[in-house]
């Protein structure tokens, strides 16, 4: 299967919080290309990376902002403050200001993996759980079982 078959594939299939984890990872993946080549000087070189991450994080917001809760409020501006100060890093060309953007992108990663291990369990815990579910040792729920969750 190409690889992006198997990314489509991945994201159609995956819940929410894998989505936004995903896209933690890929802000994270482009931001240090970008950091790299700050850190060399080439800012040339970081444009594309750090509109990358820009679009990313423009991604999160969007889903943080649908629902008006009191985390998603704190999150909005978390994400506000990362966008910021990327911007910051492409205009300006300052590493130290990408530096603490993906810092801040790390933690968050951290976080949504917990979050997503909880889902998990919550899930195949659920399914276990649930009358009328697929039988053990079908192949479905071996396929399932056997999934990887790492990106």
């Amino acid at each position: 299967m190409p690889q992006s078959s198997y990314l489509e594939s991945k994201v159609m299939t995956a819940p929410p919080p894998r989505l936004h984890l995903m896209l933690i990872e890929g802000a994270l993946r482009h931001g240090r290309v970008a950091d790299d080549a700050l850190r060399r000087g080439d800012s040339t070189s970081a444009a594309a990376p750090l509109l990358r991450v820009l679009d990313i994080v423009g991604e999160l917001l969007a889903g943080v902002r649908g629902n008006k809760t009191d985390l998603n409020d704190r999150l909005s501006e978390l994400y506000w403050f990362v966008f910021r100060r990327i911007s910051k890093a492409k205009i300006n060309a300052d590493a130290a200001a990408l530096a603490e953007a993906i810092k801040i992108l790390e933690l968050e990663r951290q976080t949504w993996q917990l979050v997503c291990e909880k889902f998990a369990g919550a899930e195949n815990s659920s399914a276990a759980s649930t009358p009328h579910s697929r039988t053990p040792g079908s192949d479905e729920t071996r396929r399932s079982n056997a999934m990887s969750w790492e990106a």
